[in-house]
């Protein structure tokens, strides 16, 4: 966890003087803050988030986050899509990709993993992002591939008009808001393939524990990962 916070700049140090009322857009303070939530709330229920809300707040950036200032007291809050990934394919059938690891490349050590836990794959939204279009996004990071060839004839997306609000009081001192969207992608494992977004988890060096065989590789960098399994939709 600690190898994902940034180093410091004088820029950086300067704005730890934190505003007593206002919004802080500093990315030490927000991770600095969703570590605290973290830390917190394992503490107080004696067991660790689930892991795909614990690599969530993990990555949260200004461009993902408000954290709001007022006196003593700071509010964490972000908006999240949770989805599926259904794939159909002639002569191979429907199959859901189910999520089961997150992985990050650190050139020094190699690949960094975090249980992302089984379930839907869960994304966090910029501010003030349409649901839809940070489905987009998603996808183009996810499959490598330009809006122009993500429209409906190729690749469905559904965004359900369903939103659950999750809120906490981690300390007096400390609140949590999050808004989850659900929504669900229908696409192709050929098309995953072509998009060269589809690797083996081996190929890639990655340790599953026999869980997610299969990995997507996205981000500018190429840095991350997700392993998934395959099911039978």
């Amino acid at each position: 966890m600690e190898r994902m916070q940034p180093h410091d700049t004088e820029d950086e140090q300067q704005s730890h003087n934190i505003p007593p009322n206002g919004v802080v857009r500093d990315q030490r303070l927000i991770t600095q803050c969703a570590l605290e939530v973290i830390q917190d709330i394992q503490r107080q229920r004696g067991r660790a988030m689930q892991p795909r809300d614990r690599m969530a707040l993990k990555l949260l950036t200004p461009r993902n986050a408000a954290l709001m200032v007022k006196g003593a007291r700071r509010h964490l809050g972000c908006r999240q899509v949770s989805f599926d990934i259904l794939t159909d394919d002639p002569g191979l059938g429907a199959y859901r990709l189910v999520p089961v690891g997150l992985h990050v490349r650190n050139p020094e050590t190699g690949w960094w993993s975090d249980d992302y836990g089984i379930g839907r794959f869960l994304w966090n939204l910029y501010l003030g992002e349409p649901p839809e279009d940070g489905m987009q996004r998603i996808l183009e990071r996810l499959f490598g591939l330009p809006a122009k060839e993500l429209g409906p004839a190729c690749t469905q997306l559904a965004v359900r008009r369903q939103e659950h609000d999750i809120q906490a009081v981690v300390r007096p001192d400390l609140a949590l808001y999050i808004r989850r969207h659900k929504g669900s992608i229908e696409t192709s494992l050929r098309r995953l393939h072509r998009a060269q977004g589809l690797h083996r988890a081996a190929d890639l060096g990655l340790d599953t524990g026999g869980q997610g065989r299969m990995a997507l590789v996205f981000g500018k960098s190429r840095r991350y990962a997700i392993t998934f399994s395959v099911e039978r939709a």
